[in-house]
């Protein structure tokens, strides 16, 4: 009998509920095509989005950096882990926001968290979407301010709460695209409700930093409301190719967080290797806008394609499309069937999303090619035609 042998129900109780997950070695660089567990496989469930996490502008950034300053930073920022490639990074971040300062941590998790539990305080009232990403609610659970949670379908809710009189300060925090739906939050209403109601509105803008704006900056920006955010936080895991969050906002919120959040203060400092390659994917996602633009022309073909098939990809508008299937013992079936056939799709489960919702979440990368596209629906075709995938047709919604 080992120690930890009363971990064995739960483990039995997930793998009997079809919630059980382990993990699959990708053996490859990060392109449209992997190799996992020995064979190719047409990957749709990256969020690689523009192609950058491969890209050689940033391999020979980090190879240059590696020589000049080595790899760990060694220390917390507020020790000796604070290196020119971090300064830089905040610097070029900030003026890529439109904001006065920003400040970068090791995850995009640790970002919300620095945010949401040190910045609303003891008598102000936070405002979650019911559907914000778990660092965003975990976040708020973990801090001082009460926290409340409005349904996007439902604004009266959350124009109630805001005309509460017993709260100090109230805060609006939303992604901007929803990371398991692909759907946006309806940031220009937000907007008028904060200025209404002289609230704050936090960002996050992780699936839609890099890929959405003008400039890349994200939904905000497409929409010109990106100096009306108060607070920007992204992630540069995604569309930028690296690792690591950022807050972008007025400098004495980076201040405050520099001398309050724990989540900054008690961490070792990302790699100054992982800034440099960073930077560059930022310089690629500036000059290099046909990234964004193929990005949208493959996204809006496949949405086309699958809603054609009669598959539920619920309210998608951005890159990342759900297939709802239902049920996690059919979605794990499908997932199967696809990754037998060349696709690595993951089967989306609870609690990532809420139960009857199960979903193959597709996300596109710009590189993908029309022929990937074509050949992942022909796919989806013939396990419809199986009997493997249901259609909207054939089932209740």
């Amino acid at each position: 009998m080992g120690r930890f042998d009363y971990l064995n129900e739960t483990l039995e109780q997930l793998k009997k509920a079809n919630l059980f997950r382990s993990l699959r070695s990708i053996d490859s660089p990060q392109g449209c095509i992997v190799r996992v567990e020995g064979a190719e496989k047409n990957i749709f469930c990256s969020n690689n989005y523009l192609g950058l996490a491969n890209h050689p502008q940033v391999i020979q950034a980090v190879l240059e950096a590696a020589r000049q300053y080595g790899y760990g930073a060694a220390a917390s920022r507020l020790i000796s882990g604070t290196m020119r490639p971090h300064i830089e990074l905040e610097e070029r971040l900030a003026d890529f926001l439109y904001k006065e300062a920003a400040l970068v941590f090791p995850a995009g998790w640790m970002a919300n968290e620095a945010v949401i539990r040190t910045i609303p305080q003891k008598g102000d009232i936070v405002l979650l979407d019911k559907l914000d990403h778990a660092s965003i609610i975990d976040a708020a659970g973990g801090c001082q301010a009460e926290f409340r949670t409005y349904r996007r379908d439902r604004p009266e809710k959350l124009e109630k709460l805001l005309c509460e009189k017993k709260y100090r300060r109230k805060f609006i925090i939303t992604e901007s695209i929803f990371s398991m739906d692909g759907n946006a939050a309806d940031l220009k209403a937000l907007v008028e409700l904060k200025n209404k109601y002289g609230a704050f509105l936090i960002v996050d803008e992780a699936h839609a930093f890099g890929c959405l704006g003008k400039n890349g900056a994200g939904l905000a920006e497409e929409l010109g409301l990106l100096e009306e955010i108060d607070v920007v936080v992204a992630t540069m895991s995604k569309a930028v190719g690296a690792t690591g969050g950022v807050v972008a906002g007025e400098k004495k919120v980076i201040e405050f967080l520099i001398n309050k959040a724990r989540s900054f203060i008690y961490t070792t400092s990302p790699s100054p290797v992982n800034c440099a390659a960073a930077m560059a994917a930022l310089e690629i996602i500036k000059t290099e806008t046909h990234r964004r633009s193929r990005l949208k022309e493959n996204a809006d073909y496949l949405r086309g394609r699958l809603e054609k098939l009669g598959l539920n990809i619920g309210q998608s508008r951005s890159h990342i499309i759900p297939v709802i299937i239902g049920t996690e013992e059919d979605t794990l079936a499908a997932a199967e069937e696809l990754y037998n056939r060349g696709f690595f799709i993951v089967a989306i489960r609870p609690p990532t999303v809420p139960a009857g919702t199960a979903r193959l979440r597709i996300s596109i990368q710009s590189e993908h090619t029309k022929g990937q596209l074509d050949d992942l629906c022909d796919t989806f075709a013939e396990l419809i035609a199986g009997g493997i995938l249901p259609v909207l047709s054939s089932r209740t919604t």
